[in-house]
């Protein structure tokens, strides 16, 4: 036993074999976390049992994968503190998102994200249309609801279990396009982006997810069709991205600190945001802050844990000590990027941060890739357009 397993450790030591192994791993994961985690299969039978052991062998071969890589001094400690933290929270919380994303980080090391995020595209737009043409179909069922304003829409998740689960699966669809095509992508494929973007903000209405779409879309016309303009703006800029997750954090917590629901100022912006900053500050005056991961009752006893921002959701559920890991994490990723003159990816990275401003989904991996990047290789992608 020992010796074939020193066999397969010196094997994944080849890069090409370990990416092989580290995508495998991913697919498995990101399959089980969309057909049967979040989408509406698990109301035909109860998928617990299987999405615990599958993930379950996904992080025993992580573990493995770990084991192959050499890591610096720093990485070391960053890596080590968040799997320790991330086994606490799964102890605490009985949920595996923490330590599942350091675990897919800290095995990613030196891995080509070009080349992953390529292969994930093609993977997530499969299984997302899947699902959805199913639920068309009537083979899946929906989730609808109404959101009442101004307008009352009636809110379809087509196909998952909740509208804001499908709008940020799709808006990753749509940021792995863009990157893949940075400045490259044909008109029509802008022409079909922005179709898909009226039919999710018409059908599930999931404002940030395609907010956050519409953002990294325009970054990407801008550098295809004014492109000196916009090099000269994201060259002035880019240094500052590595400050961006630590700037949220600190205007998210204060926001809703300060919150006062008796002011008009503050309960227009309660009514802006759809109600979010005053459930946040409930939950903060309730909860506090935290230095370890701790249990956080659902809201108002309605069966689910309601915190849409994902800088205050790790402040308050996850402790002050994870959320200084992430804004190191996310240091490092902008700070790489930047060296690495890969600004599609800083770009990407900051809006995915916005995004995080309104959604709490920012660190699951199976949502946002970028969170496993941290340690990869971050070389820019080659200025080719994607075999369409």
């Amino acid at each position: 036993m020992g010796t074939w397993l020193r066999n397969k450790l010196r094997t994944l030591q080849d890069s090409e074999a370990k990416f092989k192994a580290l995508f495998v791993l991913y697919a498995t994961y990101e399959i089980t976390y969309i057909v049967f985690g979040v989408s509406r299969i698990n109301t035909f039978f109860n998928t617990s049992n299987l999405t615990f052991g599958v993930n379950l062998v996904v992080l025993i071969g992580l573990m493995i994968l770990i084991l192959t890589n050499r890591y610096t001094l720093e990485e070391f400690i960053l890596i080590s503190l968040g799997i320790a933290i991330g086994l606490y929270a799964f102890y605490a919380l009985k949920l595996n998102v923490l330590f599942m994303c350091v675990m897919f980080m800290a095995a990613a090391k030196n891995i080509d994200i070009n080349l992953f995020i390529r292969k994930d595209f093609k993977l997530r737009t499969f299984l997302v249309g899947s699902i959805i043409i199913a639920n068309r179909f009537g083979l899946i069922p929906s989730v609808t609801g109404l959101r009442e304003g101004t307008i009352t829409i009636v809110r379809d998740s087509l196909g998952f279990g909740q509208y804001n689960i499908t709008g940020a699966l799709i808006m990753m669809c749509i940021l792995e396009y863009l990157y893949l095509n940075f400045g490259k992508t044909p008109n029509y494929g802008y022409g079909l982006i922005a179709v898909v973007i009226v039919l999710m903000l018409v059908l599930t209405n999931s404002r940030g997810s395609m907010l956050a779409a519409i953002l990294y879309s325009g970054a990407s016309w801008l550098y295809q069709y004014k492109t000196e303009v916009f090099k000269r703006v994201v060259s002035q800029l880019q240094g500052y991205a590595k400050y961006v997750f630590g700037a949220l954090t600190v205007i998210s917590i204060s926001v809703v600190a300060i919150f006062n629901y008796s002011t008009p100022f503050w309960q227009f912006v309660n009514r802006l945001t759809s109600d979010r900053v005053n459930i946040l500050n409930q939950y903060l005056i309730k909860f506090g802050i935290p230095f370890l991961p701790q249990q956080v009752s659902d809201y108002r006893s309605a069966g689910i844990i309601v915190m849409d921002n994902i800088y205050v959701t790790l402040a308050i559920q996850y402790g002050i000590i994870v959320l200084v890991l992430f804004i190191i994490y996310y240091y490092l990723l902008c700070q790489q990027a930047v060296l690495k003159n890969n600004f599609a990816l800083v770009i990407m990275a900051v809006t995915l941060m916005i995004f995080g401003m309104i959604e709490s989904t920012f660190f699951i991996v199976g949502v946002n890739i970028t969170v496993m990047m941290i340690f990869s290789n971050l070389n820019p992608i080659k200025q080719e357009r994607l075999k369409e």
